[in-house]
Order: structure tokens, then sequence, then C-alpha cells
């Protein structure tokens, strides 16, 4: 790769002045060439150079051996996947050329890349996953004959979607030829962009080109290179120090000398002393200077209007009339100081330039304040200038600043929302008014800083008298409290508000609903905390269940689903009451709804349901723009993807979660994203990293959280288990049993310490504390009931026994019970342990067949440890081990393929009972596998999922 890296180098000359940074992309290619992604993310102010060391790729590609993709997105406009068509657009996919790229799975991008195209129905509208998926594979067919380079220029202007699929790329391109190359400005990135490229910048796959100012040696290249001489040492000081090094100012300031005739010698230090001085400014008010003062008035007009001011505006702030205005705009353009159409500057260094010339006072942006609102521009281009002044003292400022909060809460925009709320308060006078803006207040900053949203709510609890609103706030106050882990607070204030409802009101059908409404997030909530869980256990065991026909009865089904998983009731009922709080029909789940039913049926192993549900649940969160929110759904979305055996996606979404969360003022509030990470990490055998993320959390309130305190001790226990140690361990698990017996939690899944620590107290000599653990936990399993509670159960009976043959028998019925089930890693554990047991009867040949079976599962799961245990021990077995599954096509037994395939192909069940004489029934189940084993839940997904079959 390093001759590569030279040969590349050789052949072009680096861009005068960036030599280090062209040697980083000739890195980079060769990196991408050799099958290595990379990705180099160029940051900068403006004016240093991005835009040009990009176009550099194009020299170092001298072979035309890459395929190079490039957006520039400031002339993209603004919408969902903007960036992404314009990346695409030059394939012409409409074409048969572009049948290649959009081959498989690439044909669920085709309506995001080709809305114009026809589609089929099943790709109409696809989900986000989908689409990313989609778009994944139309990079990957590309790179499937050449190299990939994918620039994307002024990335700070690129839409979210664009960005997160740059980074759902990156992360699953570790192998293949890519090279991605990122130009944004540090400086105005914001969320959620600044959240995706710090994503994209932690991957390690990434470097960083920080384009700091030129030294003097730079500067001396680009000054000769501009003049065509060696220019003086002290020209080049001079030069150097007026410009500060920025490559815009250099050049402006040596475009500047060159047309003054300026010689780069000694003597010509001189001038650039002169020439040089606020290089930038001087150079547009030198332009502009022998302009008449209407052009002037225009510039300045246009700097403090911003982009998209109309002639009316522009005339009314500058004082003149409308053709003088359209004059202007000409004069400007041809004097390179406006873009060629509208009224936005060539380079925002120019617009700052007259802005600072300009000097705006108050008075100035009040007046422009009234013309853009006069004008109906939107209220946040009006508000932004409010923002500016010291004093707000008219009424209808108000209504500007709120709207204005309104749309950038609908935006996703919360941080925007709260500035503009906050002055809300400066302006408005009337009591009632201003109790509705803090109650708006405090309800978006709760999305961005629980903690200092609680004060405000709080306060607001004892001011308000209206019993609706007051129910309303108490609900947001609730909802805040849990975030900022003050659970017992909440239930408190829930249960006060609940028993003034129940006691002074009528029952109504409204009254009613709103009762349901507080008692849902009351057993919600409750159930978050150990001190409080007793109370809406209590409550679930006295209250009749609802039967799901409003939204507050769905919500209070999936509270009880949801405390009487934890609880461990039998599995079927709490799966019918989540299936009825999410009502698959209806639209108006909230989060909380969502979370509580979702975590359910996670437990329950309802993988159809379950999977779909959590993606749009994780995309309506995303879409609100509150980031903690986004973060903690991702983290639930990941144990998801672990708990069915996904986990490269799982690691690859908690890590995200994670640092997501670590940038939000609620990062303290929680440990979900961190335990859910380190768990993914653990079943990569990444034991170091997840530890480390482990050791860091510290909370005050830790140990009496529900979930999160159990999931930690269960990931801590894993991870010295895999260590070696497992003594300490085993202290971890009998830890966390004590702490779930104490909270009346009694889920058999749900951090399952009761059957890991028996199978490691066998293994430790303690057998009988070992047995007297499972027949403990022999009820629960059998109230719970779902294969995956069984099958474990069995695995730990088989860890225990005395007899060898006794635990094959047990291990045998968890292979046979977990096969059935979505638990890809427990049965990989089943296979992996009964090839244990069986080597130790010396019955070889089925040993080999167990771990092999073993290590196939493990490796499309992701788990390594699994896999490198059970690799072991069938060396030791003797006999070869075998290429391991690529696909999950390659799980399906022959008849299960046959009958996939012939359905992937638009075959019917009975069309294809009738061409392999057998019964329809048999047809059925052979496709109720092979979904499973796919991972698919329809049938138009089958072709796409059996392209991935093993070749070979």
């Amino acid at each position: 790769m390093r001759g590569d890296e030279t040969r590349i180098a050789e052949r072009v000359r680096p861009l005068a002045g960036r030599s280090h940074e062209c040697a980083v992309l000739a890195r980079g290619l060769a990196k991408a060439r050799s099958g290595r992604a990379q990705c180099v993310v160029v940051r900068g102010a403006s004016g240093t150079g991005k835009t040009r060391l990009l176009t550099e790729i194009r020299q170092y590609d001298w072979a035309g051996s890459f395929t190079v993709l490039r957006v520039t997105c400031a002339e993209v406009p603004p919408s969902r996947y903007g960036a992404v068509r314009a990346l695409f657009h030059p394939l012409d996919l409409a074409a048969d050329a572009g049948s290649a790229v959009r081959a498989g799975a690439a044909t669920r991008a085709l309506p995001v890349l080709r809305p114009d195209l026809p589609h089929s129905p099943d790709d109409e509208s696809p989900g986000d996953q989908a689409t990313l998926h989609g778009l994944y594979r139309a990079a990957a067919n590309l790179m499937s004959t050449a190299p990939l380079v994918i620039v994307v220029d002024d990335a700070h202007r690129c839409d979210e979607d664009s960005l997160r699929w740059l980074d759902f790329l990156l992360r699953r391109a570790e192998d293949l030829p890519l090279l991605l190359l990122l130009a944004c400005r540090g400086d105005e990135l914001e969320d959620p962009a600044q959240t995706v490229v710090s994503d994209i910048v932690a991957q390690r796959a990434s470097t960083v080109l920080e384009l700091t100012p030129l030294v003097q040696a730079d500067v001396g290249e680009v000054v000769a290179e501009a003049f065509d001489e060696p220019p003086h040492s002290r020209f080049v000081a001079t030069c150097a120090r007026v410009s500060g090094g920025n490559p815009l100012l250099l050049d402006r300031l040596l475009s500047e000398l060159s047309r003054a005739g300026v010689s780069p010698d000694a003597e010509g230090a001189a001038a650039v002393e002169d020439v040089g001085r606020d290089v930038v400014a001087d150079s547009v008010l030198s332009r502009l200077s022998g302009q008449p003062d209407r052009v002037r008035g225009v510039a300045a007009a246009a700097a403090v209007l911003g982009p998209g001011a109309g002639a009316e505006s522009l005339a009314a702030l500058a004082g003149v009339t409308r053709w003088q205005v359209a004059e202007a705009l000409g004069v400007l353009r041809e004097h390179n100081i406006l873009a060629a159409s509208g009224a936005d500057f060539v380079h925002d260094v120019v617009r700052t330039a007259v802005l600072e010339a300009t000097r705006v006072s108050e008075s100035e942006r009040l007046r422009a304040a009234r013309i853009l609102n006069d004008a109906g521009r939107p209220a946040v281009e009006v508000a932004n200038h409010l923002l500016a002044l010291s004093e707000l003292n008219q009424t209808w400022m108000a209504g500007v600043l709120h709207d204005a909060a309104v749309l950038e809460e609908r935006r996703g925009d919360p941080e925007a929302a709260v500035r503009y709320l906050r002055r809300v308060l400066d302006v408005e006078t009337s009591e009632p008014q201003r109790i509705r803006i803090r109650a708006d207040l405090g309800r978006v900053l709760a999305q961005i800083d629980p903690y200092a949203a609680l004060p405000i709510l709080r306060e607001l609890l004892n001011q308000v008298t209206d019993p609706d609103v007051h129910v309303s706030l108490v609900l947001n106050f609730a909802t805040t409290a849990a975030t900022a882990q003050r659970h017992p607070e909440a239930v408190r204030v829930l249960g006060e508000v609940l028993a003034m409802l129940s006691a002074g009101r009528d029952a109504s059908p409204a009254d009613h609903e709103l009762c349901l409404a507080v008692e849902s997030m009351l057993l919600i909530i409750g159930a978050g905390e150990k001190s409080t869980f007793g109370i809406v256990r209590a409550r679930v065991r006295e209250r009749a269940i609802p039967e799901g026909s409003t939204s507050a009865e769905r919500r209070t089904l999936a509270a009880i689903a949801y405390v009487e998983a934890l609880r461990g009731a039998p599995s079927g009922r709490v799966v019918e009451h989540a299936r009825t709080a999410l009502g698959f029909q209806a639209n108006d789940a909230d989060v909380w709804t969502e979370r509580a039913a979702l975590f359910a049926l996670h437990l329950a192993d309802e993988a159809d349901d379950l999977l779909p549900a959590a993606q749009r649940s994780v995309e309506k969160v995303k879409n609100m723009g509150a980031r903690w929110d986004y973060s903690y759904s991702l983290s639930c979305y990941a144990r998801v993807l672990l708990h069915f055996g996904d986990v490269r996606e799982a690691a690859a979404e908690a890590r995200t979660a994670a640092e997501l969360c670590e940038g939000t003022s609620g990062a303290d509030s929680t440990a979900a994203q961190f335990t859910a990470w380190a768990s993914a990490l653990i079943e990569q055998g990444r034991i170091e990293q997840a530890e480390r993320l482990l050791d860091r959390i510290d909370r005050a309130w830790f140990e009496e959280s529900i979930l999160e305190w159990h999931y930690f001790l269960h990931a801590k226990a894993r991870a010295r288990y895999l260590r070696g140690d497992e003594t300490a361990a085993v202290q971890l698990l009998l830890r966390c049993g004590d702490s779930m017996n104490d909270a009346g939690v009694g889920n058999p899944i749900f951090a399952p310490w009761r059957v890991d620590a028996a199978r490691l107290l066998a293994g430790l000599g303690r057998r009988s504390e070992a047995v007297d653990l499972i027949e403990a936990g022999d009820e629960a399993v059998q109230r719970w009931g779902t294969a995956r509670a069984i099958g474990r159960q069995l695995m730990a009976r088989g860890a225990v026994a005395d007899d060898p043959s006794q635990a094959v028998a047990s291990l045998t019925d968890a292979v046979e019970v977990l096969s059935g089930s979505p638990a890809w890693l427990e049965e990989a554990r089943a296979h992996h342990c009964l090839g244990a047991a069986l080597l130790r009867t010396e019955d070889v040949r089925s040993a080999r067949k167990h771990l092999r079976r073993a290590i196939d599962l493990a490796t499309l799961c992701g788990s390594r440890p699994i896999a490198e245990n059970a690799r072991a021990l069938a060396v030791t077995a003797g006999g070869r081990v075998g290429q391991p599954l690529r696909s999950p096509v390659d799980l399906l037994t022959g008849s299960e393929r046959r009958v996939a395939t012939m359905a992937a192909s638009g075959t019917s069940n009975r069309e294809i009972a009738e061409a392999l004489f057998v019964t329809l029934r048999t047809v059925e189940t052979h496709l109720t596998s092979a979904y499973r084993k796919l991972r698919v839940s329809r049938r138009a997904d089958l072709a796409i999922a059996i392209g991935g079959a093993r070749t070979d």
C-alpha cells in the first residue's frame, strides 16, 4: 500500500501551501484502493481553502480508476436525502447502465433517489432503515466495479438524512474500497448536523484535517505561484502577517497587489502593509467606494436583512426606490460582491466585512425586524433581529418570538425554541400568558435539560388554578422528573392529582380519560425505581383491564404490560396487553406508551411485531429533535437488536446512542446508553473497552433504578466471566438477584441472573447451590413460558447435572426448544454447551456437529466469544471446522430454501405444495421458519434476503 501511495503522490503537483493535506488525501485514496474504507473530514473556518483542497482529488485519480460522486450542499435545495440524490444523479439510474447499481436491496432506495420513476407498491415510502440499507447496497454495488470516492462540500449545509446515511455507510464499509471526503465549517455546525458529523469523526476510519492558517513557508509557495518569480523573504513575511495565513484573504491580497503592479521584492513589502490592512474589508469597501450612496446602502441592507430579502424590503431599509435596488444589485454582482442571483453574498466573509463596516445599531435592527415582519418573512428571520436587541418593549414582539419558538420546535430544534421563549418573557406582561409561556418553556427545555426545566415546572404547579391546565402541567412535570431520575417525586405528584380527579369530578367520558392518562403515567414512571415499584404492582393487581379503545386506555394497557412483564406474569397475557396498547392500526401512541409496550414485547420475544415497531418509534423520536430522548430510544432499540442476536447492528446503534448522550445535559440522568453499548461490546469480545465504559458509570441514583442497575450488574458479571474471574461474576449475579427479589422483579429473562449464576456455581464445584437456584426459578420460568426462558432453564439443568447422559438430554431439549425461537445467541450457546457435553461422553461425531452449528450461529450474530470457544472445542474434537456461514440464507434447510425461493419468485403456497408434492401446511411451516431465519416479515422481502446466499 505504501508503494501505491508513493506512486499517487509522485504523479501530481501538491496544492501550494497544502502539501501535508494533499499527502493525507493520497494516503486515503491508496487505502481505499486496497479495500480499507477511509474518511477524511476537512474542517476549517470560512476562507481556509476547503473547497479548493477537495478539488485536488481529481488530480490523484490519474488513471480514472475511481468512481467519484460529488456534491456541493450549498447548491442543493434543502430536502430529505437531497444531497444523496445529487450525488447519485450523474449515474442516470433510469438507464440500463444504472441497473447494476440499483440491483438487489438497492431497489429499496429508488423512491428516494429517483422519485420520478415508477416503483412497485412494496417500495413506496420505505422506512428510514430500509432506505439506509438500500442506499448502502447501491454504494456497495458501485464499489463492486471500482473504488468509490464520495465528496461532500459545504457539509455544514447538508441535510440531516444524507449525513446520517454517510455515517451509516461508513460504519458498515470497513472492508470496502471507499473514500469519503467531507468539508465543513466547524463554527457553523449545529445540531443535528453537528451530532452526525461528530458520529462520523468518531469512527476509526476517519481522519480530521483541521485547515489551520498557512505558515510562512506555505505562504511563500502561494506567493511564488501567484507572481511566477521567487518572492523576497520580507515580502512573504509581510503577506503572512497581514493575511493571517487565511488562504482566501491571501488570494484577495495577492490579487489586489498584482492589480496595483506591486512586485514581490523587498520594496513591495511596504505596499503589502498599505493594501493588505483589513484585506477583505478593504477589498470589498474599495469596490464599493466608487459607487453611489444608494449602492452602498443596498449592500448594507442586504447584509443586515440576510439572504431571501426581497426588493421591497431592501428598498425600505436602504431608503431607496425599487428600481434603484435593482440597479444596485446588478452593480454588486458585477463587482463580485453578491452572488449571481438573489441578494446573497458570494461569501460569508464578504457579508461579515460589510456588516462590520456598517456597524448596525439597535434602531436599525429594530427597523429591519419591522420590515421583515411587514413583508411576511418567516418568524425566525424577524425573531433573530429581536434577539439582538437589549430591550423588548413592544407587544407585537411577543407574538413573533412565540411563533418562531413553535416553528423551531416543529423543526426539531428545541434549543432555538428555548432561546425565543426566554425572550418572550422579557416582553409579555399578561400574567396568564406568562404562565402559559413558562409552561411551554419548561416543556421544551425538558427535552434538552430536564434538570433546568424541573424548577420552572415545579413553581408553576402552585400557580395554575385551572384543573385541566393543572393536570397537563402535572403530566409534563412527572415525565421531566422521571427523565431526571426523580421518580418518587413524580409518583407523589401524580398520586395527588389522581386522588383529586377521582374524588372531585363526575365520571364523564372525558374525566375517565383524564384519570387514565394520569394513572398510566404513574404506573410507567413508578415502575422505574425500586422504591415505587411496589406501589404500581399493587395498583395493577387491584384495577380492571381497560379495553384499549382510547389513547389513554392504550397507554394504561402499555403500563400494565410493562409492570406485568417485569413481575413475570404469563407472557401470553402480557403480549396481548402490549399489542392492544400499540394499536397497530392507530397512530396516536406517545413515546411513553411505545417504550412500555415495546419493552414487554421485547422480553416476550415477539420479534415480528417488535422490530418494525421499534424502528418506527426511534424515527418518531428522532424527528422530534429531542437529542436525549433520541439517544435513549436508540439504546432501547440496540438492546432489542442484541436480544435477537444482531450484535453488529446493536453495537453500532448503541455506540451512536452513547455518543449522542454524552453531548447532552441529561447525560448524568441515565446509564442505559452506556450499558447497552458495553453489553454489545462484550458479545463482540471487546471486554477491556466494555469494562472501561462500565467503570465510567457513576450515578448517585443508580442502585434505585429497576432497569439500568440490573442491566449494569448483569453486563459487568458477563465481562468478569469472560475475563476468567468466575468468582467475581457469581458475586455480581447474586447481588443482582438479591436486588431484583427485594424490588419484586421476577421475570426470568430480564437480567437473567439465576440461570447464569447456577451455571457458574456448577463450574466452581458449588453444585448444590446451583441446583437450589434452578429449582427456585422453575415456577417463574413456567409462568413466563417463552422458549427462551425454558431453553435457558434447560441449559442450566444440563450444566449442573451429575450424570453426563442426563446433561446431554437436558441440553438436547434446550437446543430443540431454542431452535424454534428468535433467540439466536441462546441457541448458539446451547449448541456449544451440548457439543462440550457430548465430548465428555466421547460422542465426538455428534459433538462436532453441534459445535459447528454454534460457530455458524455465533459468527452470523457477530459474537466472538461464543464462536471462538466453540471453535477451540471443535479443534479439540478433531476434524475440519469448516467455513463459517456468511449469510442467514445458509441457515435454511434444503426444503426451506426451495420453498422460500419459489415464494420469492411469486409462486403461491398452493402452487408450491403441488409442485413439491407436499401439503399446504408443510409449505406454510417451511415459510414461517424461513421468515424467522432470514429475519423478514413479508413475502416481498424474500427475494432480497435470498440474494445473499453463499455461492461457493
